[in-house]
């Protein structure tokens, strides 16, 4: 017994009962916060760091791999390549800054996929934006080629167009298409 409790006992036996209790019951309820508060620094320091070891899902790591690809190949030549390959109506044309984009194109005038049988809503429009950044790899001219398709819905009149995900594959076309460009353009140079 405590000191405290002793002098209790000796005037009242029943009060020195109840004071060791609450001793005790306080020493309790200290012992849980502490416990609390470690279990939830633990738990917040656990999550925090699990938020920067997350890799992002992979239809996003597979969306950005399909918007980009390197040319071996001089900028100049990507560029015409690019160019013949752009059948839409250029908006943006900035061949320093590396830069193509297309105006707004409508989903019903723009590219239907291979196989697809009913045309796209009228309220779908999207734009191109080709971005160009020169390089060397392996020691020759390499060019890389980023491709961002913004896609929109227009509901109504009234609303702010909402944001759609693009499938990959005009962007997948594209890249092929300029990288036949290419082949065929190095083939008509070889052959003069």
């Amino acid at each position: 017994m405590t000191r405290l409790s002793a002098l209790m006992t000796s005037q009242n036996p029943d009060t020195a009962g109840m004071i060791e209790k609450d001793m005790r019951n306080d020493g309790l309820k200290s012992s849980k916060i502490l416990l609390l508060s470690a279990l939830t620094l633990t738990n917040g320091f656990l999550v925090s760091c699990s938020l920067f070891d997350k890799k992002p899902p992979a239809h996003t790591r597979m969306a950005q791999i399909t918007k980009q690809k390197v040319f071996f190949a001089n900028s100049d030549a990507v560029w015409r390549a690019a160019h013949n390959v752009i059948k839409y109506p250029i908006a943006v044309e900035n061949q320093d800054n590396g830069v193509m984009e297309t105006e707004y194109i409508k989903g019903i005038d723009g590219w239907l996929a291979p196989g697809e049988q009913r045309s796209p809503s009228s309220g779908i429009r999207y734009k191109l934006t080709l971005t160009f950044a020169k390089g060397k790899a392996d020691g020759r001219d390499s060019t890389r080629v980023t491709i961002d398709k913004k896609m929109e819905i227009l509901r109504d009149f009234f609303s702010e167009p909402e944001t759609m995900e693009t499938d990959g594959l005009e962007e997948k076309i594209i890249f092929y298409r300029i990288e036949r460009e290419l082949v065929i353009a190095d083939a008509l140079k070889r052959a003069n």
